[in-house]
Order: C-alpha cells, then structure tokens, then sequence
C-alpha cells in the first residue's frame, strides 16, 4: 500500500498516549511517573520493559526491544509499520487525509478451512440440540442450570449419531482428510466415525475468538471419561488456550482481574451469576503462553478452583507459577469441598458470587497449605517448611507484611527471628560503582562512551550537531556514523528532535535498538554540555591514534630493513606526541 504521510504519522504519534496503547496488549505498573511491564518479547519473569512517558518511547532492558508506539504495536501484532500506524490510528479516533488499505496479514488457508469446518459443525450440533432427539441431552442441561440463553450464549451442541456429523460436513463440501485433521472424526478398522458421538458438546474458541476445538460430555452415564477435550490439531494446542477467554477479556480488563477456574461448567455457573471475566485452563496445570493471556487480561489473577485436596494442589501449582511472572495472585478460601458449579447448583448463585469476596493473598494460601503437608512436631519437616516459607516471605515487597508474616513464621515454628533469617535466600547487596567513568577501563570501552555521548547528546540538542559536524565531523563506528549522519540530516529540515518522531524515520532494526538505547540512558541523553561534548570527541580522536601506534608497532615487529624500522619509530613518536597533546586538553578542561 501507498505510504502514510509524515504529517499522519507524527499526529497520530501525538495523540497517541504509549502507556494508553501498551495497555490494551500487556497490563502496566506504574512506577514513578513512568510505567514498567513483562517484557512480551522474550521469556521475561521480571517487569524488565520500562514505558518513558516524557519521551513516549519503551525499552526492554534485557531483550534490547524498544521503539514508540507503533513499533510496540508492529513487533507485538507481527504486523508491517503502515499496519501499525492504522491500527493505532484507529485507536485514537483519527480520521487519516487519505483512504489506505493496510496489507492483508498472510493467513494460513489450511487453518481458516478448519476454522470454517468447526463453525459449520457447531452450527450444525446446535440445531440436532433443539431436535426431538435430544431426549437425554436438555434434561441434563437444565440439570446442570444450563439456561436457554447460555446454550445460545456458548453455542452448546450435541452429537448423536457415530456417523451423524461427519457425514453433515462432506455433504458440506469438507473432505474426510480436513475432518480428521480438525479432530471431529477418527478412522478406525470399522471406518471413519464421529470423535464425539453421544456427547454434550461445549466448543472452544482462540483468543481472536475463532472456534478451534470441543469439550465434549458424555449421556451415557457408564462412561468412564465424563469428558473429553478435541486433541492437538493445527489450530487446537491446549496449553496455548484458555476457555471463554475472547468473552472474557473485556471484562477482565475493565474490572482489572482475571478470575481463573478449572473446567467449562465452572464458568457456565458464574455467568449464570453473572460474574463474566472468568477463563478456565480446562485442567489443573497454566503454562507459559496461558499465562501470556493471564498477563494481557490483568495483572490481578484470582485463583477459583475446587475446594477438595486436588483443587488445594492445582491452585498452589499454578500460583506458584504465575507468582514468578509478577503477577498479584489471589486464592479464594474454599472450605465446601465443592467446585465453583457444585456451589451454584447445592447452595444458590449468591453462595458463587459470595465465595470469590473470601479470598487470601497467595503467600497465606501458601503458609496454610504447607502447614498441612509437614508435621511439624518433626525437626526436620519443621526446618523444610520453615525454608519453603521464608522462600516466599522474601518475594513479599511489602515490608510490612513480610515483617508480619515472618513474626507469624517464628510463632508457628517456634525458630527465633534470627534463626529464620539464616534461611533467607536473598542475596547480600553489592553496592555498584557510583560513576559511570570510574568502572570504564578498557579502550573499547571508552570508545563506546564517547560514542554515545556525543551521539546522545546530538539528539537532545542542534547545537551539539553542529558541534560534532564542525570539530570531528565522523565516528569510526559505522553504526555510529550512520546514525550521526541520520541525526544531521534530520536536523536540515527540524529545529528539534522529538525522539518518537524520529524512530519513525528508521527502518533498521539494529539502528532502532541504538537509539533506544541512547535515549533510554539518561547518561548519554542530557542536555547540551560543551566541557563534556568537547571530551567526548577528544576521546575520538585519542582512540583513532592508539590504533595507528598499534598497528605501527605490529609493522616494527616485522620490518627488517633499518631505514624503514626508522621511519615507523619517527612517526610512531609524533603520533603519541599528538596523543599526549589531546590528553592534556581534556585535563586541561
């Protein structure tokens, strides 16, 4: 497509808040005046992505990551940079002069045929429900207090017949292969047959809402699997799912929590009780790219899963897990031995909706879980769960309340205050270097320095520019030069530099990460200093002449005739004069 216009694109940067747009993909923490969150483009247990909202840019500390608002928008959604603009164009309302068609995203046929085959069958399962065939079926749905509008809501199906379905979907046009590999059919020695005949079918959707896989409940009450879940197939990977979450997410976001639960009717009951940003993980275990959604719904997850020795163990599991990644976890205090939907059927909807307002931090869930697991009469057992609790008293932030459960540790155990602290796993702090210049040693190393402080401070300021050009005029770093002559030209046709504005000129990803770089470090990106302009650029030029002296040296180790042994000395000899010269001016200053 044509490309969007420099006046577009800095005015929808303008308008554009990152803090704002960030938000809708990743919950954010404020800190300070700035913001921080999960890095979601590396494996990032700690809040190592830092949002400036001075300079409306974001940087992840450790994976390099960084850029303005649309380059969060393009590496997060893998869309191109025009995409990006649009789509934030559209977050903020704003009318572009001229009608662009973003590029379609490249979608996978076999995946968007599966994806139609589903729709068809849960279109499909939904009519044989309302058939005079479902004798077994509607009466154990309003058993369950399944209501009509849920069926509709949740587009609950069923399967009767071995072949029923099947056979629907090839007069539809899909081949055997496609039904398959979609998992609503096996072939077996008798031949092919429906996967979930004689079963409720309650279909499963991704993220974007698109319809992927079935969990599916039997009528036939000598079964011994109640229910069973579609199988891995190109567009169904359970561990990158959770159910209900694409109805799920508004809600979330709007009541900052994500409330989690275990299976399908769970979450079928507290719509009922009209609770709605409830996700089940369809079993007791959360992995890494569950808890990327747990993450993109709210930073607040509350744990909600059966009150029985198993749903203790899957929410101590879990919790555990989410706790590495940030996350404010919440366990409700079950004490029925029921699950969420057992609740809502034996007591009432207000005995559901009453049960997720009693609930703990996760630390005291883990304090009286572990207190049943070890008998503490033995020292032993009483030691390990002293460790495994100090182990969780010390990701406490709070102060306070790690003082509090600490105290409460001590009367538990009876170990002194100062015995438990032996256990502590918190590392002894090493304090740093204070200065920046002190902990440079190494030649490469100021060379790096003196880059970057002139190039930092060229972006804050013209005259620094100007400075540069006049005085030394190149940077024998080719990625460095590159961006100082990006820097300049830009200043032709700008007074200033607005540091979001000018990443959007950038297409290179390794100059974009150096910006970022440089304007993420408030050592490099300062206000124009002449003193410290002037010594930078010295440094230049003294690391430019340790090269020639090495390399001259290297000539005299192999230089066998005299004269020209000679010559190299003698030149050698005004190189470091010259050295010596330039040293002085920055100690002279």
């Amino acid at each position: 497509m044509s490309r969007i216009s420099e006046e577009d694109i800095n005015e929808i940067r303008k308008q554009a808040d990152i803090a704002d747009i960030i938000q809708r993909y990743i919950p954010l923490v404020k800190k300070g005046k700035n913001f921080a969150a999960v890095c979601p483009f590396h494996d990032d247990h700690d809040p190592s992505l830092s949002i400036s909202m001075d300079k409306q840019i974001y940087k992840c500390f450790v994976c390099g990551e960084g850029g303005n608002v649309f380059n969060f928008v393009k590496a997060y959604e893998k869309i191109s940079f025009s995409e990006a603009v649009i789509k934030v164009a559209n977050y903020v309302n704003y009318s572009l002069k001229e009608a662009y068609t973003p590029d379609l995203p490249q979608i996978n046929p076999e995946h968007q045929r599966l994806h139609k085959l589903l729709k068809e069958m849960i279109n499909y399962t939904q009519y044989l429900l309302n058939t005079n065939d479902t004798i077994d079926a509607k009466p154990y749905l309003v058993k369950r207090g399944i209501r009509e509008d849920q069926v509709k809501k949740f587009e609950i199906g069923l399967n009767l017949d071995k072949l029923q379905t099947t056979q629907f979907l090839q007069a539809k046009g899909f081949t055997l292969q496609e039904c398959v590999s979609a998992n609503v059919t096996r072939i077996n020695d008798n031949g092919p047959s429906d996967v979930f005949y004689n079963r409720i079918l309650f279909p499963i959707h991704d993220a974007q809402g698109n319809p992927v896989g079935f969990s599916a409940r039997t009528l036939n009450p000598n079964e011994s699997s109640k229910y069973i879940n579609s199988s891995e197939t190109p567009i169904y990977v359970k561990g990158k799912l959770l159910y209900n979450y694409h109805r799920a997410l508004p809600f979330c976001k709007k009541q900052k929590q994500i409330i989690l639960v275990e299976g399908v009717t769970d979450v079928l009951a507290f719509d009922r009780a009209e609770v709605y940003n409830v996700a089940a993980t369809l079993g007791t275990a959360c992995t890494s790219d569950q808890i990327r959604l747990i993450q993109q719904a709210s930073t607040n997850v509350l744990l909600c899963y059966d009150g029985d020795e198993a749903g203790l163990n899957a929410a101590y599991k879990i919790g555990k897990l989410l706790s590495t990644f940030h996350l404010n976890v919440e366990v409700v205090v079950n004490t029925t031995g029921l699950d969420p939907d057992e609740i809502a059927q034996k007591k009432s909807l207000d005995a559901l909706r009453n049960l997720i307002n009693v609930k703990v931090g996760f630390t005291d869930f883990v304090f009286n879980y572990l207190l049943k697991k070890f008998d503490l009469s033995n020292y032993s057992q009483k030691k390990e769960f002293a460790k495994l609790m100090m182990a969780e008293i010390d990701g406490v932030k709070d102060a306070f309340d790690s003082t509090n459960l600490l105290h409460k540790l001590s009367e538990v155990t009876a170990f002194p205050l100062d015995q438990l602290k032996l256990l502590s796993s918190k590392p002894s702090e090493v304090k740093q270097p204070v200065s920046y210049r002190e902990s440079v040693k190494t030649p490469q190393t100021i060379r790096h320095w003196a880059d970057y402080e002139i190039l930092g401070m060229m972006l804050k300021s013209v005259r620094a520019a100007i400075e540069f050009k006049d005085k030394l005029g190149f940077l024998p770093n080719p990625q460095h030069n590159t961006c100082a002559l990006l820097i300049l030209d830009y200043y032709r046709q700008n007074e200033t530099i607005t540091i979001a504005d000018f990443i959007n000129t950038v297409d290179d990803p390794d100059m974009l990460r150096l910006l970022t770089d440089l304007s993420a470090n408030e050592i490099y990106y300062k206000d124009y200093n002449e003193v410290s302009l002037n010594d930078a650029m010295i440094q230049v030029k003294i690391s430019l002449l340790d090269e020639k002296i090495d390399q001259i040296k290297q000539l005299i180790k192999n230089e066998l005739d005299l004269d020209e042994h000679q010559r190299y000395l003698k030149t050698m000899s005004q190189l470091s004069k010259e050295r010596q010269v330039l040293r002085k001016e920055i100690k002279g200053a």
